[in-house]
């Protein structure tokens, strides 16, 4: 789902205008082209460990500002430093970027957590993270409404209509959480289904109330709509809470060990510059889909350069609290340990 509210179950937060508009469920998923490459690669890469497995790897990707670092890192030649030629497949939700990846489609797959982390509970894929994506600031994923909406504060959320990406997603369990511990009770919450780029003329057209956004959309909204903030989902219970990720099944993680861990260097190097806007507002215009202006309005959350199971467990914590997965879900398990960006 690149900052402030939204994502879907089968995957955040964060798309492009232009492809979401027509494909994106705005709930942080994925769907594309299909079919893998099988290239071999005989070279080894810059981490000085010897020839990657797999050369040429295809990766699933979804249009929002959380996998700015990742296109920098193409255009920088982090990953080819490491002897990987990455082929990027945008596909339209999280979840069809988890169905691909499983089937063997995707090397790689990105998504907001809730769809890996549902694919493992529910038995439906054996996969593991290798790298972190995003975590949540304030402004990054928020409750909007327009002016003359009855949508205030809060305590008004009982009874209304607020859109989101998907159930099952961050869109609705952070909000959900947010509402809970400040003693609303959220589930009389009216939650409605649609793209983010529909949630705009929705909430124009007075179809819903508010809508739970993620950047770019929590800027965008602000300035066509004149959006205001009702409240702020990554606060209190979900303050940086982690939203997206990369993953991979364990077939592959286990055959090509140095090819992830390669994919992990060159990744991580470009999350190390995620905190130089400048560095980051021309991935928001070129892959984002947004203008220039608005790139330098958007919120940047924090891009992660560790991979820390506890924090991310607090996801898998999340899910169970409001019952999308089904018992505990060791997140410990599915880390790949990932090497210092420097080797």
């Amino acid at each position: 789902m690149l900052r402030r509210v939204a994502t879907r179950r089968t995957a955040r937060v964060r798309l492009p205008i232009a492809l979401l508009a027509a494909t994106l469920l705005a709930s942080l998923s994925g769907c594309g082209l299909l079919g893998g490459s099988d290239d071999q690669s005989t070279s080894g890469g810059g981490g000085g460990t010897g020839a990657v497995e797999k050369a040429k790897i295809r990766v699933g990707m979804l249009p929002v500002v959380d996998v700015a670092p990742f296109y920098r890192a193409i255009e920088q030649g982090y990953f080819k430093e490491q002897g990987l030629d990455i082929d990027p497949v945008v596909q339209p939700n999280g979840g069809q970027v988890v169905n691909s990846t499983v089937g063997g489609d995707l090397d790689v797959g990105f998504a907001s957590y809730p769809a890996p982390l549902a694919a493992q509970s529910k038995k439906t894929g054996d996969l593991k993270i290798i790298a972190d994506g995003l975590a949540a600031k304030p402004g990054h994923i928020v409750v909007v409404s327009p002016p003359n909406s009855p949508l205030k504060k809060p305590t008004d959320a009982p009874g209304k209509k607020i859109a989101i990406s998907a159930r099952n997603t961050m869109t609705d369990m952070a909000p959900m959480s947010v509402l809970k511990t400040q003693g609303v009770d959220y589930t009389q919450v009216q939650f409605v289904e649609m793209s983010l780029p529909e949630m705009i003329p929705a909430m124009q057209k007075g179809l819903v109330d508010g809508a739970v956004v993620v950047e770019p959309w929590v800027t965008i909204a602000e300035k066509q709509l004149g959006a205001v903030p009702v409240f702020d989902c990554a606060s209190g219970p979900t303050a940086e809470m982690p939203m997206s990720g990369y993953f991979t099944t364990a077939k592959f993680a286990a055959a090509n060990p140095k090819t992830v861990a390669a994919f992990q260097r060159g990744l991580a190097k470009a999350q190390a510059e995620a905190t130089d806007r400048s560095k980051m507002e021309p991935m928001f215009v070129k892959y984002a889909k947004v203008d220039e202006q608005t790139a330098k309005l958007v919120t940047i959350s924090t891009y992660s350069t560790s991979l820390e199971a506890n924090r991310i467990q607090r996801v898998a914590n999340l899910m169970q609290e409001f019952q999308v997965i089904k018992g505990n879900l060791d997140v410990s398990s599915m880390i790949v340990s990932s090497p210092s960006s420097n080797k």
